[in-house]
């Protein structure tokens, strides 16, 4: 199996559980303890320049992993929930490179987030979901994929069963 590179971007507000701080410990207890074949950068997003200024690197990672809020209704895009927010627009004039973008951001147009990153593939709930729900699947997504080594499909279809949130993540969309 071959290493795979992740960034994680946490945007959420240092005051509510965030499930991109839980990923981060995932991974390094997964270094010690059953040696994934997998690197992880996590960093805490404090504003849209800082989450564009992540996004814009040209650094190439297997995944891009956003834990965030979806815009309210009649707005489209992602951020922390509360005083900033990504559009597609911007999103698109980033220079991000990966194979599989995983946003965890409620409510955010799916669509239109999606056709702004240009991955190969892009998963994200469709519909509200509790941060623990969404940190549940997330481990459980990844143990399966990093940690045991199936293939995507494979570790989509097992979190969603473990998880019981198959209403949450009906499918993950390959461009």
């Amino acid at each position: 199996m071959p290493k795979r590179r992740i960034l994680i971007l946490d945007c959420t507000r240092m005051d509510e559980p965030s499930e991109g701080r839980l990923l981060k410990e995932f991974f390094a207890i997964c270094r010690l303890y059953k040696p994934a074949k997998a690197s992880s950068l996590f960093y805490k997003v404090n504003s849209k320049r800082d989450f564009l200024k992540k996004l814009n690197t040209g650094k190439r990672y297997d995944i891009i992993h956003i834990s965030a809020h979806g815009a309210p209704k009649g707005k489209t895009g992602i951020g922390n929930g509360t005083t900033w927010w990504a559009t597609p627009e911007e999103i698109k004039e980033t220079n991000h490179n990966a194979t599989l973008i995983f946003v965890n951001a409620c409510l955010a147009n799916k669509l239109a987030i999606a056709e702004a990153f240009r991955s190969r593939y892009f998963l994200a709930p469709v519909t509200e979901v509790e941060w623990v729900n969404a940190a549940l699947f997330s481990l459980m997504f990844y143990k399966r994929y990093i940690v045991d080594g199936v293939s995507m499909r494979r570790a989509f279809e097992y979190a969603r069963n473990k998880t019981q949130t198959s209403s949450d993540y009906p499918n993950y969309w390959e461009s």
